[in-house]
């Protein structure tokens, strides 16, 4: 998803192919005997590969299940290591001040944006939340704009870094803290880690190093002015 990997289908853009990509694409330069061969596919077919050993890095968050065929970085007694994590995203509600304020105030429901398949929702535990399905995070963002929901979610944080660009950002607000955190690793397949062990790890303390944010952060800023500029651009309802 953007801006992590830019461009559409399975060829990777080799100007300004996503923060994810390019953070790789230093590493590549920076280590080594470290070649990376970059293969789009969708997630599915990533984590089928994986389990086979088709493939050799996948980025992906922690689950369980995906221990069984995926290597992620642990501590020395065994516990998933979250300060090598590539990167770590926090996901804040997102409304006007009116929104805000009331949700610091008042006991009333409020009706929520949410694009389908948004799995982040599902940490939101409060009851007060009435959900309204979207079909894409932009669409959320311009109900919210138009008053005609109360909120939505947006990334509001990396890598403990706040984040302040998405659509409307002049009038939309992010309410701190997050109610949502997650980690992205670089993670390798079974085989992959077994032959290149000492490799692998030296590419985990790296990429732990890299500013990750500040790049993000950066793709962020020029893919949201041109979408207000284009909001601004349209004409309005008479």
């Amino acid at each position: 998803m953007a801006p992590s990997y830019m461009g559409v289908g399975l060829t990777v853009p080799s100007v300004r192919p996503g923060v994810s990509i390019e953070v790789l694409q230093m590493m590549e330069r920076q280590i080594e005997g470290l070649n990376i061969q970059f293969v789009r596919e969708p997630w599915q077919r990533c984590l089928h590969d994986m389990k086979r050993n088709k493939v050799d890095a996948v980025i992906a968050s922690y689950r369980p299940e995906r221990s069984q065929y995926m290597v992620f970085p642990t501590t020395e007694s065994g516990e998933l290591n979250t300060s090598l994590a590539l990167n770590q995203f926090g996901r804040c509600l997102v409304g006007d001040k009116v929104f805000i304020d009331e949700l610091k105030t008042t006991k009333d429901s409020f009706s929520l944006a949410i694009p389908r398949g948004y799995s982040s929702a599902n940490s939101l535990s409060d009851t007060r939340f009435v959900k309204v399905d979207t079909l894409s995070q932009l669409d959320a963002f311009d109900l919210v704009n138009k008053r005609v929901v109360d909120a939505t979610i947006g990334l509001c944080m990396i890598n403990g870094k706040a984040v302040k660009a998405f659509p409307y950002a002049k009038k939309l607000h992010a309410f701190y803290p997050p109610f949502d955190t997650s980690f992205g690793f670089l993670t390798y397949s079974k085989l992959f880690f077994e032959n290149n062990e000492g490799l692998a790890k030296q590419l985990w303390q790296q990429l732990a190093q890299f500013p990750f944010a500040d790049v993000y952060m950066e793709y962020l800023a020029a893919e949201h002015q041109q979408i207000n500029s284009h909001v601004s651009d349209m004409p309005s309802s008479k």
